[in-house]
């Protein structure tokens, strides 16, 4: 695993953090069949919301269609690029045959699910990015949301074992550092360093402090809801990828878009 990050100042939140990192390590010794799987990591659907089955329907045309070489993977942060983050996507990704497979509002159960009954048997991506897991952080412990994770992981390098996978930490979500998703999303994102060590096809990278001032406060004009970026938070987000997927994907890196 490639580990891309920056720091930023969060000392209220590193009592919890560190509280959280050690709990991995023991469980991960544990037999598959010795206690019931947490709910983050048991696929399931919401085909009885009509909104995410027409989102997810649409994602199956798409991937039966083939010609897929970049994958967008996870939920609203994800599903935006094709709403709020339109122009952008269109200027990264439009003539890289990506497909979105993000949709509001999933966690990692819901992502297992749609990669499990979509037909991934009709393409082979040359690269994915993935981001999942703050909406787990409501009902899941740091532990079961980082397992999670590394199912989605595993189940993408089973269809494709030579397909790498940019993998982001989870973004900051709450206005100040000390709000309790913030502190939630840090105790996720200090277990996947270790969990990743061994995954030569996972690049890990932390860009956390695109969505923070000197602070860590994050500021209305990039997050208006403090946990969704608008147009001008997806430019800064392209931007900051695009080197790593341009490498991914074997072409020409874009310059910044305007």
């Amino acid at each position: 695993m490639r580990v891309l990050k920056r720091f930023w100042a969060m000392p209220l939140a590193l009592g919890f953090i560190f509280a959280c990192a050690g709990a991995l390590t023991a469980q991960e010794g544990e037999q598959a069949n010795s206690a019931p799987l947490p709910t983050s990591m048991v696929p399931v659907d919401k085909l009885d919301q009509d909104w995410w089955k027409d989102r997810f329907e649409a994602q199956k045309a798409r991937i039966a269609e083939g010609n897929v070489d970049l994958l967008l993977l996870g939920d609203s942060i994800t599903h935006y690029w094709d709403t709020t983050g339109r122009a952008v996507e269109e200027y990264y990704y439009g003539d890289r045959n990506f497909a979105n497979l993000g949709i509001g509002s999933d966690r990692t159960q819901h992502l297992l699910w749609r990669i499990n009954n979509l037909p991934m048997e009709n393409i082979h991506p040359k690269a994915a990015m993935l981001l999942i897991g703050v909406n787990n952080s409501f009902e899941n412990s740091a532990e079961e949301v980082a397992r999670a994770i590394r199912a989605i992981v595993d189940k993408l390098t089973g269809l494709y074992p030579d397909m790498p996978i940019l993998l982001l930490k989870i973004f900051p979500a709450g206005e100040k550092p000390d709000h309790p998703t913030r502190l939630r999303v840090a105790a996720i994102n200090a277990l996947l360093p270790d969990m990743f060590n061994d995954y030569p096809n996972v690049t890990l990278m932390d860009i956390g402090h695109l969505w923070v001032d000197e602070n860590g406060v994050i500021p209305k004009d990039l997050m208006p809801d403090f946990g969704h970026p608008n147009e001008e938070g997806y430019k800064l987000w392209g931007a900051e990828v695009e080197p790593v997927l341009s490498q991914m994907l074997g072409d020409t890196p874009k310059e910044k878009m305007p």
